[in-house]
């Protein structure tokens, strides 16, 4: 071997190990960009999720007796595909329609479990005296219907419970010869190092 061949040699040996002593010392710096990125991905997903949430109710006004189903149907499909990324995805809503009618009417009201866990839900109208609504076991998967009555025109808080430890409000303005649609939502998604989370409701006069 010619003194030429062993100093390419030498020289490809050397600039290998400098590759790897290069990327070995800037492989934290690599790891940490990745789990900003995946991070962000995570934050940019979540903001989607529920802005696509949203747009089940405003897709769905039209025919208010599908909303509650198609607002399961995005939130089933949406933790199943959350579990095969290994992703944890929670979710509950509360959904409020009243009639187009005046004085006392009928409110219906259907709640969504896609918590996880099974759950003690109470709901409670405050009304005089006040209305209560239970479900001791409302399974995981599942949706829970009942009903109000309620004196159109008049504003309620809807106050939603669970397991004892949870309470969230929702506010009700009824009107009278209006069709009012109340949607109360709390998502969550676990992600790798961060759980991000939304509560909100939004309001809708219907056709």
């Amino acid at each position: 071997m010619s003194k030429g061949q062993v100093f390419l040699i030498t020289a490809i040996i050397m600039i290998v190990i400098l590759v790897i002593l290069r990327v070995g010392v800037n492989l934290p710096e690599t790891m940490q960009r990745g789990r900003k990125l995946e991070e962000k991905f995570e934050k940019d997903f979540f903001v989607d999720i529920v802005d696509e949430l949203v747009k089940v109710i405003e897709i769905s006004y039209h025919q208010p007796s599908n909303i509650t189903n198609n607002v399961y149907d995005f939130g089933n499909f949406t933790r199943k595909k959350m579990t095969e990324k290994l992703k944890e995805f929670e979710f509950i809503y509360v959904g409020c329609i009243t009639p187009k009618s005046s004085g006392i009417a009928t409110m219906n009201v259907s709640a969504i479990n896609l918590l996880n866990k099974p759950i003690n839900l109470t709901l409670i109208l405050n009304d005089t005296p006040p209305q209560t609504r239970n479900n001791d076991n409302m399974i995981d998967y599942s949706i829970y219907d009942t009903s109000f009555d309620i004196n159109q025109g008049t504003h309620y808080i809807l106050t939603v419970r669970y397991n004892g430890t949870y309470e969230e409000n929702i506010t009700i303005k009824t009107k009278s010869w209006k069709s009012i649609y109340i949607g109360f939502f709390d998502v969550t998604l676990n992600g790798s190092k961060t759980t991000y989370k939304d509560k909100f409701q939004k309001s809708y006069t219907l056709l």
